[in-house]
């Protein structure tokens, strides 16, 4: 199958003047460590990569640098969703995963599990919420019960026409989604969730660098 890497952000967040995927930890970008373990999986024919429009020239640069041969460069989009759009018109396979760069401590066994669900159209890893979480501003305005709360991660997979008819009726309804799972239930699909993992850290501020690091150590 096919897989999406969406790594066309900023990186506002971090207060960085370049792209965070382009951050280097042990001396590589970010961005190809998921990349290298996407390479490697029997299961992945493409590599799909949401680029930011203004540093493609980069990101082949490093593409080559590691050796990378199956990486196909899109364009990204304004929001996390339009880049999705758009690197699926590039999809060929009846699956398709979607992964975020931001998040560099995938593994083989982690990819490979969340694939075995061939089965499924949506399969979504999470984990639980393990803190109190309140609806409020300025003042508590609510409680939400925790039990039934999902931290949701990636990579995730999907049948490729359920995603791409989802992201057409979002286009049209003018409908926005954070991520692809929530997408496709809002236009009722059934979305299988499976365990995912404690390690698999998004890395949004500097603080989730410095934790990146340690992991990567041990």
């Amino acid at each position: 199958m096919d897989a999406i890497v969406l790594a066309a952000g900023n990186g506002s967040r971090m207060n960085l003047d370049y792209p965070k995927q382009f951050h280097k930890i042990n001396g590589k970008p970010i961005f190809i460590f998921s990349l290298e373990i996407l390479e490697k999986s029997e299961g992945i024919d493409n590599i799909i990569l949401a680029c930011n429009k203004d540093y493609v020239e980069k990101y082949k640069k490093f593409v080559k640098d590691f050796d990378l041969k199956r990486v196909i460069f899109v364009e990204g989009g304004k929001s996390r969703q339009e880049s999705v759009f758009n690197a699926l018109k590039s999809a060929k396979t009846d699956k398709v995963i979607i992964h975020e760069a931001a998040r560099p401590l995938i593994s083989q066994d982690f990819l490979e599990n969340i694939m075995s669900y061939s089965d499924e159209d949506a399969v979504i890893p999470t984990l639980p919420v393990k803190f109190t979480v309140s609806v409020g501003t300025d003042y508590m305005s609510g409680e939400l019960e925790r039990s039934t709360l999902r931290n949701i991660q990636l990579p995730q997979m999907f049948t490729t026409k359920c995603l791409i008819e989802a992201h057409n009726k979002a286009i049209s309804d003018g409908y926005v989604s954070t991520e692809d799972g929530s997408l496709i239930f809002h236009y009722g699909g059934r979305v299988r969730f499976v365990e995912g993992r404690e390690s698999n850290i998004k890395v949004t501020t500097s603080l989730d660098i410095e934790i990146v690091n340690k992991l990567m150590k041990f």
